[in-house]
């Protein structure tokens, strides 16, 4: 392998006319040592990545969790999707989120469960300015190891939610509602939901917050592929990389390339050419899946570059309004959680969940699909899903619906599903999860004690 001028830092990046990419993990990054080490110490080299995906509103609880556990478990309904990707997950049963739970302050557990759901601490009910909170685990994170990659976190979302004073569940202002994740008491990280500013502040170094980044978004020049600023950067760093790592290149250019190709395109519906000189403006895509799988190679982008190594994802605010036409439903999806036992609406719930799951496993799929040393990316993460309500039409914050994907880098045992004593506080997993990116504490909102059975 052409190594003659040392390992390359894993900080370098391709540049050219203002542009900025950072590169996958490549072997020659590593010392030579390394190559002839076994593949578990290879594996080693790479670090660990913490992602926490929120699905809103809860499920349909009587198809989600399988029936049996340990390693023979039959998926139910809900989670059939994941089949493909069985030896990868963990599913988890059992756990509760209390500080979701009333506990004296009455209505609104939609807002107290995503507000809990990484900080394990109540919301103090307020619908004024005066919020109080606690630190996400996500924050907390980036706070002891975010100063080892260009951005300490990353905040995603697929809706804005409210965010200005009043009340978006009862006596709770809006921020509790729409962030997961909180770089203090008193203030949330707030996502970004348009997947052309999250690509251009990774990947380009580049940012359209104004009206003149606006108008050079929607300039010719602007609008450009960033590869093409970087051709020559690129050439040059292939001349010291050998057959395995120029393959990788190879891949991670590629997703960069349809990454780019799927903000450009206009939507589906345009059939008729557009007049001359029309600019078609910067898009959120309009359906669940493409806004989700867009958002999602943008997330695995960044921790295949090490932008970041932790990353929150809301697939909705709580309460979302989300209608699934592209399935048939035409409903709202809070609406339809409060059934009231209506069995046709019982049956879209369920086709929803099904259809968030079939999300969920593209991303699985596509992080073990990237290659790192001797394992994937999905090896060298951890992919927490899950909601803080349990029961969509109880709102019972027992039994939360959880999954976490990959291998966290060889110290979670996946293919399983494993059910904890009813009433284990969810903290306790979160808190075990700390602890597999380096950082311990002694605990963390209101856990107990590690959550024992990540491993065999």
């Amino acid at each position: 392998m052409p190594m003659t001028r040392g390992p390359i830092s894993r900080r370098t990046l391709i540049k050219g006319a203002g542009v900025a990419l950072g590169l996958p993990f490549l072997e020659a990054m590593l010392p030579r040592l390394a190559f002839t080490a076994q593949s578990s110490a290879l594996a080693s080299a790479f670090p660990n990545r913490w992602a926490t995906l929120y699905i809103p509103n809860g499920v349909e609880m009587q198809y989600w969790h399988p029936a049996d556990t340990g390693r023979n478990f039959t998926f139910s309904r809900s989670l059939a999707p994941l089949a493909p990707v069985r030896n990868d997950v963990l599913l988890i049963s059992g756990m509760s989120l209390d500080k979701a739970k009333p506990n004296g302050d009455g209505a609104g557990d939609h807002a107290r469960a995503m507000a809990s759901f990484l900080t394990g601490v109540q919301a103090y009910k307020t619908e004024g300015t005066n919020i109080r909170l606690g630190i996400s685990a996500d924050q907390y994170l980036a706070n002891q190891i975010g100063n080892r990659t260009r951005f300490p976190s990353l905040e995603l979302g697929m809706d804005y939610g409210r965010l200005g004073e009043g009340g978006c569940d009862p006596g709770y202002a809006c921020p509790y509602n729409n962030n997961l994740s909180w770089r203090s008491a008193t203030t949330p990280a707030i996502k970004e939901v348009n997947p052309r500013v999250v690509f251009d502040r990774l990947f380009a170094g580049r940012q359209a917050t104004t009206a003149e980044g606006e108008r050079r978004l929607q300039s010719e020049v602007y609008n450009r592929s960033i590869l093409d600023y970087v051709t020559e950067s690129i050439n040059q760093l292939n001349t010291q990389l050998g057959a395995t790592d120029l393959r990788r290149m190879d891949e991670y250019l590629t997703s960069v390339r349809e990454i780019e190709r799927r903000l450009e395109a206009p939507p589906e519906q345009y059939t008729q050419p557009l007049p001359e000189g029309t600019v078609r403006p910067t898009r959120v895509p309009e359906t669940f899946r493409e806004h989700f799988r867009t958002m999602s190679d943008l997330m695995l982008l960044a921790f295949q570059t090490d932008a970041t190594r932790i990353c929150t994802f809301m697939l909705g605010v709580e309460q979302s309004r989300r209608t699934y036409r592209e399935i048939g439903i035409s409903e709202e999806h809070h609406g339809l959680t409060h059934h009231g036992g209506r069995a046709d609406w019982i049956e879209k719930v369920a086709q929803i969940d099904n259809y968030i799951v079939q999300q969920l496993t593209y991303t699985f799929e596509k992080a073990k699909s990237i290659r790192e040393g001797g394992g994937t990316l999905l090896d060298h993460c951890m992919i927490l899903v899950g909601n803080g309500n349990g029961n969509a039409v109880a709102h019972d914050h027992n039994n939360l619906p959880l999954i976490l994907a990959g291998r966290g880098n060889g110290t979670i045992s996946p293919g399983r599903h494993i059910a904890m004593r009813r009433g284990t506080p969810f903290m306790n997993l979160v808190l075990s999860m700390m602890d597999r990116m380096g950082v311990e504490a002694e605990s963390f909102g209101d856990s107990t004690g590690r959550m024992s059975g990540l491993t065999e």
